[in-house]
């Protein structure tokens, strides 16, 4: 038998006993007939089994073995006194060490009996390799001690001592019995240790002892526990000719392996086989079949098998109506376990604390007032509920979105002194955050830190996620620096929410920057963080640094999914690039799903190509791949963009051949259409049908009758309509809005405009540049005396100040006062038109009114300080923006780096590039931006690679394929460079 590593012994346990009783005890057990004097007598009831080890232990002069084994039988006899394994080794300790003549045996067993954890075990062990090593073959133990040692290690799944305990039985020369092997074999194989459980298999093979079904049901307990049930199978039929008998344990051993493996059939096999086998099946056995087959969602046999037990003299048990119960419930027959619950009471079994806790459970989902109902009586009943008990309710409440009754639970269950655990809370946070009352999850957050718990991430995330996509970014990375604060850890889909809330709060650049960062935590993007970033790039049409991103996670060993390419085959289309888009898919060898088909159909649309378009609906549709009312929606859109309402309107008739319910979308665009042809009777035919077959007009849809309303000037119908949407429970949008308001200005009921306006924020629906633009162009023509035509594409070039002056006091006269928004709205214009002069007086004005520019604002006017190369103005800005706490976007250091260059201001612009680089940018992006996109582009090739060379030096985290790209790009422009030097001399 190969030896198995030591184990540290552990560290003796500090004395608990009084010296002074010890010294005194010592006395007194020196002296003759001690037990008989009154001193002892006196002293007897304060001795404990802690006074004895350490009397046994005592230096310097311990006390005559003969004395100590009868001090240690003396006092065991005493009422009340219990000896424990450190009074036991103390005494074995010394009597080995004197090698003084006992009973080894009944001590080391009395050891073992009084052993009842782990530790005491070990202590044992340990002193039976005393005995061993101080005594000497003489003190050798005998077998059946040895194998009581063993069975007792069993018990504790203590197998590495036991393998100690059988090498020191083999050291003494003894020979093991079937009785220890099959006790080996049998610990072996509970742990799943079958390697070794069958080397002490082939020792006991090798001894010519004989097997005995113990041994055989070890070893099926061992395969079935290592999942190689074949082989389980086969030693229970190889069984009878191995001369072992099979039994009940034997079969059911198989039968629990099998249900497990979710084989049920093969178990009823196994259980008639078990009958023929003059072998009962017990309660323990029909159990387990049961159990089995509601996990294969047999419910109704497992029912049946249930009612046939009392016919087959079982009596069912709690365990075994609980495992009905279970399997009830979690098929969602919550009424049908309740009636389990109303059987096993009926037969005098009562449900024990499983039995509620499941049921509560099981009603949970969709039935929680039952549940908290089915609690109440059993409390009523002696149940005491724990933290899982009351967490399943919170958890049901939560599902609901009954916020106020999981947090009433809440407080029931606090009063009860039983105390939320981070599950608990988890699932109050998570609702509290989906539901907008961040109040109320920074209280529960701050509840946790005060109970003495720590957050783990699944609560902090879960936060994080929640806040994201409320839009709270700000919020989600104040908790984000919380959680590192507190040394939690994020993972991965903590860093997918944030990056996800960045984005949609358009910070790209701070989303691309905690790419990095979680590579420095060893946390490795995943395909969804990867195709995030992707459609933050597509959303800025970056469509440069999408393909980069899409070839990085490739290169990275991620496989890309479906969303990953649909997002970037619907921007591109979006973006008039369908070719582009199926070229790319099609060198990729993508199969296209019904999500890919509709944008490249939408795409080849919008680009004038419906024949294609309605080529891609065909080839879908042969590939069994079936359009949506959506599909055809983009189609009609097409048709509709082209004039071609005649064609548009028969795929009306194919769409129902096809068993396709037209949607509001399709509906909206062809009302839209009939209008523009002036064929309003059609068009109200359509909006009756279109509400007759259950469809609910939809913003949009009323936009579009509002907006013809307000072409030919009847506004009083426009606003009645707004009206009739309103109390139909459909809020006008802002592109309701500005139709109205730019309908009221052509006739120019300016009051009328601006009332709208004050509507419309009182609506919380924000205005944006367009709302403020069609107020200042139909303010303008008022204030001209309706002399001239105003175009609002051209407004920004001539308008000039005093004129945006009266449109923010007219505002504030109507009760709106100017936001951030409104300047910036305005600002943009400016910036637009580049007029930089204006932007910065309106910049100084909103400043002196206490309204501070947002990040936004500040990104414009940096543009514009670009364009009009007032690149010290832009610096400025980048300077102030920092100072208030915003991180200027990349595409702003890519334009001031470049100006600077085309200025020759070579220094200020490495100076700059340097700045950036000590801040927190994805370091890919860096090169992708300013490097390669806008040095390079703009023929800067010496200042791109210093500052190439900057990044080493500082060692910027820069992957192998953006480096080959920017390098490449050096070496092309190079060579550019040289032909054109060439061609200049020849």
């Amino acid at each position: 038998m190969p030896r198995l590593p030591p184990v540290p012994r552990p560290a003796a346990a500090a004395s608990t006993s009084t010296p002074d009783i010890v010294a005194e005890l010592g006395r007194i057990i020196s002296t003759r007939r001690w037990n008989k004097g009154a001193a002892y007598k006196r002293l007897a009831p304060s001795v404990t089994a802690a006074h004895v080890a350490d009397l046994f232990r005592a230096p310097p002069a311990p006390l005559h073995p003969a004395t100590a084994l009868a001090f240690f039988e003396w006092v065991g006899r005493r009422p009340g006194f219990r000896h424990t394994t450190a009074s036991h080794a103390a005494l074995l300790q010394l009597l080995a060490r004197r090698r003084a003549p006992a009973n080894y045996d009944k001590l080391v067993v009395s050891m073992i009996s009084c052993s009842d954890t782990a530790e005491d075990m070990r202590e044992v062990v340990d002193a039976i390799q005393a005995i061993r090593r101080t005594g000497g073959a003489r003190l050798a133990l005998s077998p059946k001690c040895y194998n009581f040692a063993l069975r007792s290690l069993s018990r504790f799944d203590m197998t590495e001592y036991m393998g100690k305990v059988y090498s020191q039985l083999v050291q003494d020369g003894l020979l093991p019995d079937t009785t220890t092997y099959n006790t080996m074999i049998m610990a072996y194989c509970k742990e799943g240790s079958l390697a070794v459980a069958q080397r002490y298999f082939q020792l006991l093979r090798e001894s010519g002892m004989e097997l005995d079904t113990f041994t055989c049901n070890a070893l099926v307990l061992g395969y079935c526990r290592t999942g190689d049930l074949r082989k389980a199978c086969w030693l229970l039929l190889m069984m009878p000719l191995l001369g072992c008998r099979r039994n009940e344990y034997s079969y059911t051993i198989v039968i629990q392996g099998l249900c497990e493996a979710r084989c049920v059939w093969e178990s009823l096999v196994l259980l008639s086989m078990m009958q023929q086998d003059a072998c009962s099946p017990n309660l323990h056995t029909y159990t387990l079949l049961i159990k089995g087959l509601c996990k294969e969602g047999r419910i109704d046999d497992a029912r049946m098998l249930l009612d046939n037990l009392p016919r087959r003299g079982v009596v069912p048990s709690v365990r075994t109506y609980n495992t009905m119960i279970d399997g009830y419930c979690k098929s969602g027959r919550t009424k049908d376990a309740l009636g389990i619950k109303s059987l096993m009471e009926g037969n005098g079994c009562d449900p024990d604390d499983w039995t509620y806790n499941s049921l509560i459970h099981g009603l949970c989902d969709g039935k929680t007032d039952e549940a908290e109902e089915l609690l109440n009586s059993a409390i009523a009943r002696g149940f005491t509920p724990t933290v899982v008990t009351f967490t399943n309710i919170i958890n049901g409440y939560c599902k609901a979105e009954r916020i106020d009754d999981a947090l009433r639970v809440k407080n029931i269950m606090m009063s009860s002194k039983c105390k939320l655990d981070l599950q608990a809370y988890g699932v109050l946070i998570n609702v509290l955050v989906k539901k907008d009352r961040i109040k109320e999850a920074k209280e529960t957050l701050n509840e946790i830190f005060a109970n003495g718990l720590a957050p783990n991430v699944v609560i902090y995330t879960s936060i994080i996620d929640g806040y994201c996509k409320l839009g709270k970014v700000g919020a989600a990375l104040d908790v984000f620096k919380l959680m590192e604060r507190e040394g939690c850890r994020p993972n991965v889909w903590t860093y997918s929410s944030l990056i996800y809330g960045l984005i949609q709060d358009q910070k790209l650049h701070k989303a691309m920057a905690l790419i990095t960062t979680m590579q420095e935590d060893g946390i490795t993007p995943g395909v969804i963080t990867y195709t995030t970033l992707i459609q933050g790039q597509c959303n800025r049409h970056d469509f440069d640094n999408a393909f980069r991103l899409f070839e990085m996670m490739e290169q990275n060993g991620l496989t890309p999914d479906e969303q990953a390419y649909n997002v970037l085959t619907d921007a591109l289309c979006k973006s008039r690039r369908a070719e582009e888009a199926y070229s790319f898919l099609v060198r990729k060898g993508v199969v296209l799903t019904e999500v890919t088909y509709t944008s490249l159909i939408d795409g080849f649309s919008k680009a004038g190509n419906t024949d294609f378009a309605a080529t891609l609906i065909e080839k879908m549709i042969n590939e069994g791949c079936k359009p949506d009312s959506y599909t055809y929606s983009v189609l009609l859109h097409a048709l509709c963009k082209q004039k071609k309402l005649h064609q548009a309107l028969p795929i009306l008739d194919q769409m129902t051949l096809r068993g396709i319910k037209c949607n509001i979308v399709s509906y909206t665009i062809l009302i839209d259409e009939m209008i523009r042809e002036g064929k309003h009777d059609h068009a109200k035919r359509l909006f009756s049908e279109m509400t007759s077959s259950g469809q609910k007009p939809s913003a949009t849809t009323y936009t579009v009758f509002i907006n013809s309303y307000c072409k030919i000037g009847q506004i009083e119908e426009a606003e009645h309509l707004i009206g009739e949407m309103e109390r139909g429970g459909v809020s006008p949008d802002v592109v309701t809005y500005n139709i109205f308001i730019d309908g009221c200005g052509h006739m120019g009921y300016m009051d009328r405009a601006f009332s709208t306006l004050k509507r419309m924020i009182d609506a919380s629906c924000e205005p944006n540049y367009w709302t403020y633009c069609l107020l200042l162009k139909h303010f303008l023509k008022t204030s001209l005396g309706n002399a001239h035509y105003v175009d609002a594409s051209g407004l920004w070039n001539w308008v000039e100040l005093d004129t945006v002056w009266q449109l923010l006091d007219r505002m504030v006269k109507y009760g709106v006062n100017p936001t951030v928004e409104t300047y910036g709205s305005i600002i943009a214009g400016f910036c637009k038109a580049t007029r930089l002069e204006e932007a910065c007086v309106l910049l100084d004005r909103m400043c002196g009114k206490g309204i501070s520019p947002n990040e936004e604002i500040y990104t414009m006017l940096i543009k514009c300080c670009c364009d009009t190369k007032h690149f010290k103005k832009a610096l400025s800005f980048v300077s102030n923006m920092i100072d208030c706490g915003f991180q200027p976007h990349l595409e702003s250091y890519q334009y001031l780096i470049t100006g600077l260059c085309d200025e020759g201001d070579y220094d200020k612009a490495k100076s700059l590039f340097c700045e950036l680089l000590g801040m927190d940018y994805n370091h890919n992006e860096v090169v992708w931006k300013i490097l390669n996109d806008g040095l390079l582009k703009a023929g800067h090739l010496d200042i791109c690679s210093q500052l190439l060379s900057a990044m080493e030096n500082r060692q910027c985290h820069v992957n192998s394929q953006t480096y080959a790209m920017v390098t490449n790009s050096m070496h092309e422009a190079s060579g550019s460079v040289v032909s054109e030097l060439r061609g200049e001399a020849a």
